[in-house]
């Protein structure tokens, strides 16, 4: 943004000399009079200030999960400030939000949320918020799967874990991010269009090379922890067999366990998909009696670690899972 002075002010400093040793003729504000040169100096201090105040100023949003702070992030570069309400290596199936967490609402202008009951602590902290403030709820609009599997306070309208389809991401969540960011940020929206573009370019790229590397996938049946998988299990040609617990944080009977051994089997499976939000050990077990391995896939990467800490790097990660599982 650029920052146009409201009035001309002429500082003259003889270089190398400090200032308060300068004859009085070295060192003039616009006119040399004594009694002007603090009241100029004042009004420099003053625009100097009003024009990085200006130039620093960012849409303040808020974001439930990482990843999509990271889309919201990389759409408004450096015009946007963003918080994650969801601490890493947290789920968002058994998170609680503190009154830290809900007092950081209060000067958001942009609250994105998931939707579909994968972040319905949200809708308390929205309810605590004052003023106004820009609701984006991602899964609006969008056709879900069924809620098979998912666990109690989903299944609003389908499975939630659609940020885990890059093509969901580039074609509904960009456009929607960035005509939100635009609404609030009208200065920006040349440059939030340019860097939606550049981010659904990304996004495509990591699509084709996606489809590449599964190509050959020889067996492309696999165990998932929790369902969080089949976006992009439906988008890329792979099927979820079953899942350990379907409802995270709880779990399985021993019934269900055995279910899980007999389905995992019946399909040739020869991967369990762990997540490094819930402990391994049930999948491990399994893994351990039907002959198979485990991969650790990530759906909501960590800020904190390299190969993770943005959107597309974190799926090049899970497709580096899924690849090795499965070849």
């Amino acid at each position: 943004m650029r920052c146009e002075p409201a009035l001309e002010v002429r500082v003259d400093v003889v270089v190398g000399r400090p200032a308060a040793l300068l004859p009085r003729k070295d060192l003039t504000v616009g006119r040399k009079s004594d009694t002007m040169r603090p009241m100029c100096w004042r009004i420099v201090i003053l625009a100097l200030w009003w024009c990085s105040a200006v130039s620093a100023a960012e849409v303040p949003v808020v974001a439930t999960i990482y990843p999509v702070a990271d889309i919201v992030a990389q759409i408004g570069k450096d015009a946007v400030g963003v918080t994650t309400l969801l601490p890493a290596g947290a789920s968002p199936h058994t998170f609680e939000p503190t009154p830290d967490q809900i007092r950081s609402l209060a000067q958001a202008a942009l609250f994105v949320e998931i939707g579909a009951g994968l972040d319905t602590w949200a809708e308390r902290i929205r309810a605590a918020r004052s003023g106004s403030m820009k609701v984006v709820t991602l899964t609006t609009g969008l056709p879900l799967l069924g809620a098979a599997h998912v666990h109690a306070g989903e299944g609003e309208g389908g499975d939630p874990h659609v940020w885990l389809d890059p093509v969901i991401v580039r074609d509904h969540f960009v456009p929607a991010i960035t005509a939100a960011l635009s609404e609030i940020d009208p200065g920006h929206h040349a440059l939030f269009q340019q860097n939606a573009a550049e981010l659904r370019a990304a996004l495509t790229q990591l699509d084709t090379d996606i489809r590449a590397a599964l190509a050959a996938a020889a067996n492309r049946n696999y165990v998932a922890f929790h369902t969080a998988w089949r976006y992009f299990g439906q988008r890329y040609g792979l099927h979820e067999v079953a899942v350990i617990e379907a409802f995270p944080g709880k779990e399985p009977s021993a019934r269900e366990v055995a279910g899980v051994v007999e389905q995992a089997r019946a399909a040739k499976v020869r991967v369990m998909l762990v997540e490094p939000q819930f402990s391994p050990r049930m999948a491990e077990q399994i893994a351990h009696e039907i002959g198979a391995t485990t991969a650790v896939v990530d759906p909501l990467g960590n800020p904190q670690q390299p190969g993770r800490d943005h959107y597309i790097d974190l799926m090049r990660y899970n497709l580096q899972q899924f690849a090795r599982a499965l070849r």
